[in-house]
């Protein structure tokens, strides 16, 4: 029952902003071309944030040892 409540109730809600959106087409419009402005400068401020700080970091990356080999097998009758 709880998921056909669900599919019912997103119907009703997809179909409500359908409705909004025709109903209010210009304010719509408004609201998506100033949430994409915020958007990209929200996104410009973390990519520039992240840049300064790759840069404050610098090559201080530690050193890698190399693996070690793996143990050899015991010497004995194989098979």
């Amino acid at each position: 029952m709880g998921k056909v409540l669900s599919v019912i109730i997103g119907l009703v809600l997809m179909a409500l902003g359908i409705w909004g959106i025709i109903k209010w087409s210009p304010d719509v419009l408004v609201f998506i071309r100033a949430a994409l402005v915020i958007m990209a400068v929200l996104i410009g401020l973390g990519i520039f944030v992240f840049g300064v700080s790759e840069l404050r970091a610098g090559d201080e990356q530690p050193s890698v040892a190399a693996p070690a080999p793996p143990p050899e097998a015991p010497a004995g009758p194989t098979g």
